[in-house]
């Protein structure tokens, strides 16, 4: 048990570019403690929603594709167990050698272990120039210049590669870099989109779609294709995180999540892949549940 003491207070390192701060924080409250050095957290889903709640919404948000899941992206937190115990996990370096990965299970487990109290997060440059683009045009030029940007050096540039699928699918290019390397960008995706046919013009916002009610894990290789088959279900929005294989599904009725991924677990389990939602508790497998189980006992969760 960590002794009190040994919390995390909340602080700002602008030199090794961490911050702690209640996991109930919104996007305001993390650029009043970061802007003012120059750095950001890019890995939001909403800017009013508690970054807890997102956490527990899914793994993965648009800048995933440049850098990785909040799992990377939180080194600790302050925990509260369910019997109202609380224990530091992580540390506030990227990298540490602590055993068992209990930070990345907690990150995972939702509210079923308790709740996070404090996170600290890893915080990233901040540049003067962020725009949002979208490249419309049939299904067919949309899967060709998506495979080709996947592959592509610019990948490792762009801050996130969206497909946005509904009535009317199109892909949606995040861009965030010094106001002097803003035009090489601009004129790299007129030519890249002249090149597929696809018609080039600004987002009316930033790439912040809320908390999906279904995440999806599948592949980069797939997640196009299952992105566009999900959008056919009634009211659905699906934003496919393409570098990162994952499905991000908003429903008008959280009822649907059954009917949705029922005819498609089979497929992904054989590839590697999974669902989750924030409405629905997962049913481990019998080794996960035994394991659980013992878990369950040692932090007195009835």
């Amino acid at each position: 048990m960590i002794t009190e003491e040994r919390f995390f207070e909340h602080f700002m390192d602008p030199v090794d570019g961490v911050l702690c701060l209640s996991a109930t924080s919104d996007a305001a409250a993390i650029e009043r403690e970061a802007s003012p050095h120059g750095l950001r957290f890019p890995l939001l889903l909403d800017r009013a929603t508690p970054l807890c709640e997102q956490v527990a919404s899914s793994p993965f948000a648009p800048a995933s594709s440049r850098y990785g899941p909040y799992c990377d992206n939180i080194t600790g937190m302050n925990w509260e167990l369910p019997d109202g115990r609380r224990v530091r996990v992580g540390e506030r370096v990227v990298k540490s050698t602590t055993g068992y990965d209990l930070l990345r299970f907690l990150l995972a487990s939702s509210s079923r272990y308790g709740r996070a109290m404090d996170y600290v997060l890893r915080l990233r440059p901040a540049c003067d120039t962020s725009r949002v683009f979208c490249l419309r045009g049939d299904a067919a030029c949309l899967r060709s210049a998506l495979k080709s940007l996947l592959q592509s050096t610019w990948m490792h540039w762009l801050d996130s590669v969206d497909l946005v699928a509904g009535d009317s699918p199109f892909l949606r290019v995040a861009v965030h870099c010094p106001a002097l390397e803003f035009e090489a960008y601009q004129d790299f995706l007129s030519a890249f989109s002249k090149k597929f046919s696809l018609a080039l013009e600004p987002a009316a916002g930033p790439a912040l779609d809320g908390c999906p009610d279904l995440v999806v894990k599948t592949t980069p290789e797939f997640v196009a294709d299952t992105a566009l088959s999900l959008a056919k279900h009634p009211g659905a929005k699906c934003v496919a995180l393409c570098s990162c294989g994952v499905v991000h599904v908003f429903l008008p009725d959280s009822g649907a999540i059954g009917e949705i991924v029922r005819p498609i677990e089979s497929a992904l389990h054989a590839m590697g892949g999974h669902w989750q939602s924030r409405h629905v508790s997962p049913s481990p497998s019998p080794l996960e549940a035994s394991w659980i189980s013992t878990l369950r006992k040692e932090w007195n969760i009835s």
